[in-house]
């Protein structure tokens, strides 16, 4: 593809990316990411005879992702991906449904945390199995967590109980082959990269499931979804004696055929939705609203752009409510350009103090300007390795002071309270089981 061509192709991209986000560095680096990813799709689409209308819709945490291979292949994070209306004979397996989600249970009384503990030490130790499957408790790895919290109604007329837990994980159960299909990630699977055709775009490799096979995998995921969903009721069951479900659904799978939540959670439904923030900050429950309306639309100065590229469709069916705040990139201003080398990305951001440019090859461990590690000298005999090759890019300093180290850490609440807009249900607090500790 001609450099015009290209720069062309992403340009459409970026149109067809509409985004509520903070605009902060993550937003940003995503932003830019998810362009390229969308570019991608509508390479793909075109090769398929069909229109280049992926689109992605952005929810006020949009963020960074530290799935290395899913950043790698031009996804973002926070928010819905959509690229036809469920007909489409297609699957774009490249975003790597995991089914992670939360489970909300209700509880009359606070468990004392000594015991909650012991229980969770002792689940972590058992090879339990649900429907044939050995499972591998994921809770405490990444961002996966137990939370314990009092309620503090802020509708009146909410019947909820005074205290509640939320166990949020997912489960690489079922991401390889197993007795209950082929697998849902594309690199754990030896079928899915069996059947999967691979398209060779200028922006690097496109994995896509057609015909059949994207219906047999549109059906595996159900299955999954469903396993995900007793595999959380089941964590529960062992933690609690007696709790109430609230709540219990995924923020990292698809919708449909041609739709993937991307840490955002489906409001087209009934009951409630869970929003955690910060380990010390409240969580929410909210009813949800449908979105968007043609108003919400106009005011966010979506509708001459969704008009001119035939995608309002799209937004109006969007109906997404983030599931927490993603992550921020502290000390980082702005991203300031992307350098291409080869299919891989390096994204060259500016720091907030001392005017230090930074170059980030992947979030996964991004660039901290305020901790610095003086670079190592290189041994002479040591073989450089190209960028792309079979090494993870570095996140590298611009300048003496050498390589950066960048612990990714969650945004706040104030930011993100006011693009939230759904009706609050209750509001957590876990500072209140303070006393509840023998």
């Amino acid at each position: 593809m001609a450099d015009r061509n290209r720069d062309a192709a992403l340009a459409r991209a970026a149109e067809h990316l509409f985004s509520m986000g903070l605009g902060d560095a993550a937003a940003q680096m995503s932003a830019r990411n998810m362009t390229y990813g969308l570019a991608k799709l509508h390479y793909v689409q075109q090769q398929l005879g069909g229109a280049p209308d992926a689109t992605f819709i952005a929810t006020p945490d949009l963020t960074v992702t530290r799935n290395e291979a899913r950043w790698q292949a031009g996804v973002g994070y926070g928010g819905k991906l959509t690229w036809g209306d469920g007909g489409r004979p297609c699957v774009f397996v490249d975003v790597k449904p995991n089914c992670c989600g939360m489970l909300v249970g209700g509880l009359e009384e606070p468990p004392a945390l000594r015991q909650v503990t012991g229980r969770l030490d002792a689940m972590l130790e058992d090879r339990a199995e649900l429907q044939g499957v050995t499972i591998d408790w994921d809770i405490g790895t990444g961002n996966h967590f137990l939370d314990l919290m009092a309620v503090e109604p802020v509708d009146p007329t909410a019947q909820l109980p005074p205290y509640c837990f939320v166990l949020h994980f997912s489960g690489s159960e079922l991401r390889a082959e197993s007795p209950l299909g082929m697998g849902l990630y594309w690199d754990a699977s030896a079928e899915l990269r069996r059947r999967m055709r691979v398209f060779d775009t200028p922006w690097g490799p496109c994995r896509v499931l057609l015909d059949d096979d994207a219906a047999e995998y549109w059906e595996f995921f159900q299955v999954a979804e469903r396993f995900a969903r007793r595999r959380r009721l089941m964590a529960a069951e062992r933690l609690f004696d007696d709790f109430s479900v609230i709540a219990n659904l995924h923020h990292q799978g698809l919708v449909h055929p041609n739709a993937m939540l991307l840490g955002c959670q489906d409001t087209s439904g009934e009951g409630l939705v869970p929003v955690m923030l910060r380990e010390s900050t409240p969580g929410y429950l909210f009813r949800p609203l449908p979105n968007l309306s043609d108003e919400v639309i106009d005011v966010l100065g979506w509708t001459a752009r969704a008009e001119r590229h035939g995608v309002v469709d799209q937004l109006r069916a969007a109906n997404v409510i983030p599931h927490g705040a993603g992550y921020m990139l502290p000390g980082v201003s702005h991203v300031v350009e992307v350098h291409e080398v080869g299919e891989r990305r390096y994204y060259e951001v500016q720091a907030v103090e001392g005017g230090v440019r930074i170059v980030v090859g992947t979030p996964r461990d991004p660039p901290r300007p305020d901790l610095r590690v003086p670079r190592p000298p290189r041994d002479p005999g040591q073989r450089r390795v190209p960028p792309g090759r079979d090494r993870r890019p570095p996140a590298a300093a611009v300048g003496p002071e050498g390589l950066t180290v960048y612990p990714l850490s969650r945004r706040s609440s104030t930011s993100l309270a006011s693009a939230i807009r759904a009706e609050a249900l209750f509001r957590a607090s876990e500072t209140s089981l303070e006393s509840n500790e023998p």
